[in-house]
């Protein structure tokens, strides 16, 4: 069985492959780590990251890495390989738009400097929120025929860019007002259609993640 590593917080490297694993009712383990315990158990993982998938007791590691696996699995990636593209692009692209936010983060919570960190937010906010957001609208545009998913059909991408969306839409991210996702309509309309797509909803997972 399949056995998933993470901190005890919900966070969209994580929940995309439970959310896919969920999807195709393939069983897995979830083990959490507090975040005070991590520095004794970082050495124990791979890059020491998490997320980390264990198989038949050995560890794997890398977001992308670990996505494209469970979406081979739960059949949500793509033979085609121009399809598969765009799903991998959706997945380098929240990995993008994270290291462009993570510095305000790790202000206030590695350094506990409010200060600091509400001045990187207003730098991100103000050179990068609206920027990374129209290269994700781009990328539907091109590639989404139905308006409905990124391909033809429900994938790993849909999932990835559904998460990220609610990330930043939730209000659990400071100073950012997520009245910024009307400047987006194709996204925005994306994003409205998979919190009533009932697939993913009705996932124990996905009513985790929005509670």
């Amino acid at each position: 069985m399949i056995k998933l590593v993470y901190f005890d917080f919900n966070f969209w490297r994580v929940d995309i492959l439970r959310l896919s694993l969920g999807y195709s009712g393939i069983p897995y383990e979830y083990k959490r780590i507090k975040r005070q315990e991590w520095q004794k158990e970082k050495q124990n993982f791979p890059f020491g990251q998490l997320p980390v998938m264990i198989i038949e007791n050995k560890q794997y590691g890398q977001t992308h890495s670990l996505a494209r696996f469970c979406a081979i699995q739960s059949k949500l990636y793509d033979d085609n390989k121009l399809k598969a593209l765009v799903i991998d692009q959706v997945l380098d692209w929240s990995n993008e738009i994270t290291n462009k936010i993570a510095p305000s983060i790790r202000a206030a919570m590695r350094d506990k400097d409010l200060k600091k960190s509400k001045r990187l937010r207003e730098e991100f906010i103000e050179n990068d929120l609206l920027i990374w957001f129209s290269y994700l609208e781009k990328l539907f545009d091109q590639n989404s025929m139905n308006k409905k998913f990124f391909n033809d059909k429900f994938s790993m991408a849909d999932i990835v860019a559904w998460r990220v969306i609610y990330w930043f839409y939730c209000g659990r991210l400071d100073q950012i007002d997520n009245k910024f996702l009307d400047k987006f309509p194709s996204i925005q309309n994306f994003f409205n259609q998979m919190n009533s797509f009932k697939p993913l909803v009705e996932l124990e997972e996905f009513k985790e993640i929005i509670t």
